[in-house]
């Protein structure tokens, strides 16, 4: 259990809070799919940390991210025309290039040069790579891109969905790290969601502390001979790697970026992607006819039950949420409420996990607030990091030799 205080610490982006102060500062934050944004197509709306933002694609192919509002009169520029790799305002004509610097400013006649250098706009650094397409946010120099596993991975070998989601962005990266609620929400998916399927036995959580977040490791024994392992990767603030479809698939990995829109809201990025080879889509957990960009679509209310099926429930799925797994989690972060309240919680002994986690980010965000250096690059995670993984063992193993990955340069 933690306090109400440390739950705000915890949960609250906007304006000067600690947290969202030590996100904008340090780090890259992804806001996009890569393929979510074309070429001459009209700009898009992102809120991130409690401030809006449009996105757009010039003609060159370069992504460009700027305040909302023009800096002239205060237009949304979500109606801006593009005009090949700029802004144009439809309301006065002002016209920005990709970095947020004013080009041109008609009515100032042969004054527009010398009056646009003049005007001061907020400028945003960007990258793109591993499908995604990242903003730093902070005034200072940007680290070097995340070292993460995918961004190595070529197009065939990945796959990314966003979905925008009506709660804090703690509540929906909690589940994540929660290996136990796969025995129950999400019984049954590879039957079909099944209510007859008997859930297995409980794991014994082991918890390794790392530089740059920790491991954490599901240990189960299905029998005298044999031991399983899923492990999973935390890398603060905002990453889970888990071990996706292993052992079915070994190569296959997948990962949980739960990024702040605003206090009461986040977008959930979730992907696969293959470390040796072209990736085997997962049609059964999530069907071709879900939208990439919005996997969950208008998660409901209290007042509709988050749109759970009590029909499929009564005919045996066991959630009654049917669309996908993604669905099932974020329907009951849902049902939490916009921030839930940590302090009336009663933690069971399957919330290790959870719990260590929250104390890594109180930690980070004492010596952020104490000025101590932030490794916002992640080089611990480069230099150290592992993948996450699932396996059977022989009875005796130790999870702790699995996993490691090649050190990267960052």
């Amino acid at each position: 259990m933690i306090t109400r205080f440390d739950n705000d610490r915890l949960t609250r982006v906007t304006g000067d809070a600690p947290m969202g102060r030590l996100m904008r500062e340090n780090y890259w934050i992804p806001f996009a799919r890569s393929e979510a944004i074309a070429a001459g197509a009209k700009p898009q709306r992102i809120r991130l940390l409690g401030e809006n933002y449009v996105a757009f694609r010039g003609e060159d192919g370069q992504v460009g991210l700027l305040d909302e509002h023009c800096p002239h009169r205060r237009a949304s520029l979500l109606l801006a025309r593009i005009e090949d790799c700029s802004l144009r305002c439809i309301y006065h004509g002002w016209r920005m290039d990709r970095t947020g610097r004013v080009l041109e400013v008609p009515s100032e006649g042969s004054r527009s040069a010398a009056f646009a250098a003049r005007v001061k706009t907020n400028t945003y650094q960007l990258l793109e790579g591993g499908g995604l397409v990242w903003a730093f946010l902070g005034k200072g120099k940007a680290p070097p891109p995340p070292p993460m596993p995918f961004m190595a991975r070529p197009e065939g070998s990945r796959w990314w969905t966003r979905t925008v989601v009506a709660c804090n962005w703690l509540q929906g990266f909690e589940g994540a790290l929660d290996s136990y609620h796969l025995n129950w929400l999400h019984l049954g998916w590879p039957v079909g969601g099944r209510r007859d399927v008997v859930p297995p036995d409980p794991p014994r959580y082991e918890i390794e502390p790392t530089d740059y977040g920790m491991r954490t490791a599901a240990v189960r024994k299905p029998d005298d001979a044999t031991v399983h392992f899923r492990v999973a990767e935390y890398v603060a603030p905002f990453y889970a790697l888990v071990a996706g479809r292993q052992p079915t698939i070994p190569t296959d990995c997948s990962i949980f970026i739960s990024v702040p829109v605003d206090d009461e809201n986040h977008l959930l990025f979730f992907g696969y992607w293959d470390e040796v080879g072209p990736l085997e889509l997962d049609e059964k957990n999530f069907p071709p006819t879900l939208d990439p960009n919005d996997l969950v679509p208008d998660g409901g209310n209290w007042e509709n039950g988050w749109r759970q099926d009590r029909d499929a429930m009564a005919e045996g799925h066991f959630s009654g949420f049917t669309r996908s797994v993604l669905d099932e989690d974020v329907s009951v972060q849902l049902s939490m409420g916009p921030i839930v309240d940590r302090s009336l919680e009663n933690i069971a002994s399957t919330d290790l996990a959870i719990v260590r986690m929250r104390r890594h980010l109180l930690s980070l965000l004492d010596r952020f607030e104490s000025g101590v250096p932030i490794d916002g690059a992640l080089h611990a995670y480069a230099r150290g990091g592992h993948l996450p993984f699932a396996k059977v063992a022989p009875a005796g193993a130790d999870w702790r030799e699995s996993g490691k990955r090649d050190p990267v340069s960052a």
